[in-house]
């Protein structure tokens, strides 16, 4: 080798270093800001409900009867239950759980990822990855790190072994995970098909294992998960007479969650997000990788519109995307003998994805500003509030489903009206319909509310109620489930403690300082 040439080398290995060490400054940088928001957050229901079921369950009771409730397998639960009763973690450990999750998924991203550094780079900060799966600790933290996980062992057909078990873990993770599995796992088999011929009889051996031990995942899921009668979403409500709504009510409502999962899921507006969708499955197909993209995406908005589907299950969508496209890119060797169209098309495809990391970063901006001047959910004040009265020594009733994140605060079940700490979704329900009887025989010392929609508890006269046997409003907890540049739903709690029968109610005020639903502040 000539000395130009070892000198060229080693510029070049100088360069890559330098580069290596500006992936580590990003990881870094995201890291320091997830640590310095998950400080401000207020954890939710959803984030208390699997820690209390963790806490309070064995594991065999969590994986066979629970979980059928929750309509998820249980690998989450399991992580918080290890967590729990084997290194003894309090609830404030749960969002650092998930953020450890949340930081290997983005250290793939940018150590792994095949996508330019002016692209992964700021895709690193976007909106689902810096905040909704980091920052918020569910299960989502986890699916990054294994869809990427399954991008990066996708081309190796000769170990079918190692894309199996990230393929098992996404199932056992949620249903989202599932329909990603199924979806990897069929466009792997059929690429391996391709190229049957080229591999030998021990390798096919571990594909003909592999598509079984899959196939056995999926019965499993399938065997926990089937509800049975008395599935709280499933069983009608006794005494109430359940309208399925006309057939055009029904389209609308689909269309509207059709749109919202769109632009929610990509470029925040609906044009713009549509064409972000078509165009970013053209060049899957052109790369010849159109299946890898087109099921699992599909699939995730068709569960999302008709099935099940919130704000915070869009960057599913988001995920099952980037991981196609991860699938999809070129490498070097091919980049280099690409014809004019191909070139072309992977330009276009890069000026998409800046497109979309600067709206992503846009939102993940205005929602972490959110995050540090608002609470995210009243609960934490609810129990700070409890624990000042010594609430928990004495009778309390709770209502709806956002009492456990009450709950996780304390170390037992504070609400007398409720069997268990967590709540569980079968019949009979519990701490869902306000008996004011009840109440008036039972007499406990504070009343507990949430609500979504705080106006409704005026509106449906909570308060009157209430107020007719001697109940007044002594606290309220304010909380905003923060959504991109606004907010999801409301996450307050009423506090009402009895003070002696009253004729005469007046319905106090209650505040609200926080983000509209466009980011604006409103007092």
């Amino acid at each position: 080798m000539s000395t130009a040439a070892v000198i060229t080398s080693e510029r070049e290995r100088t360069a890559l270093n330098w580069w290596k060490i500006g992936d580590g400054v990003m990881l870094l940088t995201y890291t320091g800001i997830v640590l310095w928001i998950i400080r401000y957050h207020e954890k939710w229901a959803d984030e208390a409900q699997a820690w209390l079921i963790a806490r309070d369950l064995d594991l065999k009771t969590i994986w066979f009867h629970e979980m059928r409730y929750e309509g998820t397998p249980g690998l989450w639960h399991t992580i918080l239950w290890l967590a729990q009763h084997v290194f003894h973690a309090d609830y404030g450990a749960i969002g650092y759980i998930g953020l450890v999750f949340a930081i290997a998924g983005v250290a793939l991203l940018l150590f792994r990822a095949p996508f330019p550094r002016y692209v992964r780079w700021p895709m690193a900060f976007g909106y689902v990855f810096i905040y909704q799966y980091a920052v918020i600790a569910r299960p989502y933290t986890m699916l990054p790190l294994l869809a990427f996980c399954a991008a990066i062992l996708f081309k190796d057909m000769k170990r079918p072994e190692r894309i199996t078990i990230v393929l098992v873990l996404l199932t056992l993770l949620t249903l989202h995970g599932a329909i990603l599995a199924g979806c990897v796992g069929l466009a792997y088999l059929i690429e391996a098909i391709r190229a049957w011929r080229e591999l030998d009889t021990g390798v096919k051996r571990r594909y003909a294992i592999c598509v079984a031990v899959l196939a056995m995942t999926f019965v499993f899921v399938a065997v926990i998960l089937k509800p049975t009668p008395d599935v709280q979403e499933f069983a009608a409500p006794q005494g109430v007479i359940q309208h399925g709504g006309t057939l055009q009510a029904k389209t609308i409502y689909a269309l509207v969650k059709l749109e919202a999962v769109v632009s929610g899921a990509f470029l925040d507006f609906t044009t713009l997000s549509v064409l972000f969708l078509l165009l970013a499955g053209a060049y899957c197909a052109l790369r010849r990788k159109f299946l890898v993209y087109a099921m699992p995406v599909t699939m995730l908005i068709v569960l999302y519109v008709i099935v099940h589907g919130f704000a915070h299950h869009q960057g599913t969508v988001t995920i099952a995307a980037i991981m196609a496209l991860w699938i999809a890119w070129p490498s070097p060797k091919e980049s280099a003998v690409f014809t004019m169209l191909q070139r072309r098309a992977t330009q276009g495809m890069v000026f998409l994805l800046l497109l979309f990391c600067g709206i992503q970063i846009w939102d993940s901006i205005v929602v972490l500003d959110h995050e540090y001047l608002y609470p995210y959910s009243g609960a934490e004040d609810a129990a700070k509030f409890l624990k000042s009265k010594g609430a928990e020594n004495g009778s309390i009733y709770g209502y709806a489903y956002g009492i456990a994140a009450i709950q996780a605060y304390f170390d037992h079940n504070i609400f007398t009206n409720f069997p268990n700490s967590y709540f569980h979704h079968g019949t009979p329900v519990y701490g869902t319909s306000l008996d004011l009887s009840e109440v008036d025989r039972i007499s406990p010392g504070y009343i507990v509310i949430f609500e979504e929609n705080p106006q409704r508890v005026i509106d449906m006269h909570f308060m009157d109620g209430l107020a007719s046997i001697g109940y007044q409003m002594v606290h309220f907890s304010d909380g905003y489930q923060l959504y991109r540049r606004g907010v999801y739903v409301r996450q307050v709690y009423f506090i009402f403690s009895r003070s002696g029968r009253t004729s005469e109610y007046t319905s106090p005020q209650f505040p609200r300082v926080g983000p509209g639903a466009n980011g604006q502040v409103t007092h």
